[in-house]
């Protein structure tokens, strides 16, 4: 059985997260790119768990990890920022 990540490996919310906050610290800001490897699929999963959470679906996202999201600046909805500058 395959899965759909590289060798198996599944890293938890909180070790994407902490993957987030090295991104910005390197980046100065937490618009990811959905290309980037592993953690742009990861934030657009966010953001799309984050739009359930809103509408009072069910979502993958507890209210506890969209708030320590917000806390670090992430962007819920990058709409318009697509093919801008984020500095």
């Amino acid at each position: 059985k395959r899965l759909h990540y590289d060798h198996g490996e599944k890293k938890s919310w909180d070790e994407r997260f902490q993957e987030l906050l090295e991104y910005k610290r390197e980046n100065g800001h937490t618009v990811v790119p959905q290309t980037y490897p592993k953690l742009g699929e990861w934030v657009k999963s966010q953001r799309k768990n984050y739009k359930y959470l809103k509408d009072g679906k069910k979502a993958a996202l507890s209210t506890e990890q969209a708030l320590k999201l917000a806390d670090v600046g992430f962007v819920f909805d990058a709409t318009n920022r697509r093919g801008k500058n984020t500095t």
